[in-house]
């Protein structure tokens, strides 16, 4: 749109420092501007914003990073799992070494699921949240917890990750990324983009180079929904959700997320809901509308917050 300023294509590698190794990331535009985190979903990394960071306004400093065991990211180490809970504290790290006290956060699927418990655990922190596709464990997976943990201890106790398949190109190692995973798929390009962040080339080819065990999904004890929608519902800021008109992801799982969902909505200072056109990875498919939904979303947010601020004078 004529007028409008976004920013640039070019960006920084930068990483933080944790325990096992480093969180990798990138950062698009200044960095006195308005802090933004990215979280991505399952088995993506940081290159899932490419296409709609660009788009966003250059006045905000956008810092998308690879979650543990995903992307250019240190592995955990050896029998840590992975859970969502230690994201929202990987996150806390990230946060902390940015030393951002408010900030907002654009994610997408599991990196969603994780923006909401972070933004619940310290409400006082996030501004707005955009959840794209919002995603998350079902709730009936927490009704037998002994049957969990059962499950957990057993596949930790034999964890033997299987030996990476290995693929004579990244083109080739994209195209396994393309083939349906619960019905959603990644188009040719975005598949190469996703995968271009998260392989790794060695002496006999190329291999993704995500920690084995995050396939597992191995979790020791699934919070009751009580527990999830009490953290849920001390979310303070604005929010928006973003759903793909395409997505089957949205009938998995379907109970659960409109229960959390309406939680969110129940007590956030603003909220959005919007379904645009596109699958699963929404960002991706339709990066120009969900960019300019972002984008008429945060112009809300600030019309509110002038509309309370005149309101108090």
């Amino acid at each position: 749109m004529a007028g409008e300023e976004y920013l640039s294509n070019s960006y920084k590698e930068i990483s933080f420092q944790a325990p096992w190794g480093v969180i990798a990331a990138k950062a698009w535009g200044p960095e006195d501007g308005k802090p933004f985190l990215g979280l991505h979903g399952w088995l993506d990394n940081a290159n899932t914003f490419d296409k709609i960071a660009p788009l966003l306004p250059e006045n905000i400093r956008f810092v998308a990073m690879d979650f543990p065991g995903h992307g250019q990211s240190s592995h955990r180490w050896p029998g840590m799992p992975y859970i969502h809970f230690e994201y929202v504290a990987d996150v806390k790290k990230v946060v902390s070494q940015l030393g951002w006290e408010k900030f907002s956060i654009i994610s997408h699927s599991l990196g969603a699921f994780v923006a909401s418990l972070y933004a619940g655990t310290f409400p006082n922190e996030v501004e707005n949240l955009v959840l794209i596709e919002y995603g998350g464990y079902s709730a009936r997976s927490a009704e037998k917890p002994d049957l969990v943990l059962a499950k957990y201890a057993a596949g930790m106790a034999n964890m033997n990750p299987r030996a990476p398949r290995v693929y004579e190109s990244i083109e080739a190692a994209a195209a396994r990324r393309e083939e349906p995973y619960n019905g959603n798929t990644l188009r040719k390009d975005d598949a190469l983009l996703i995968t271009k962040r998260g392989s790794a080339i060695t002496k006999d080819g190329v291999i993704f180079s995500h920690d084995k065990i995050v396939k597992e999904l191995v979790v020791p004890f699934l919070p009751p929904r009580l527990s999830i929608n009490s953290i849920l519902s001390k979310i303070k800021g604005a929010v928006l959700i973003l759903e793909g008109s395409d997505s089957l992801h949205r009938e998995k799982g379907k109970e659960t997320r409109l229960d959390r969902l309406s939680v969110i909505c129940q007590h956030a200072k603003f909220k959005m809901w919007k379904t645009l056109p596109g699958g699963h990875h929404l960002h991706l498919d339709n990066p120009e509308q969900t960019a300019r939904q972002i984008k008429q979303f945060l112009a809300l947010c600030k019309s509110q917050d002038l509309d309370l601020h005149t309101s108090k004078l």
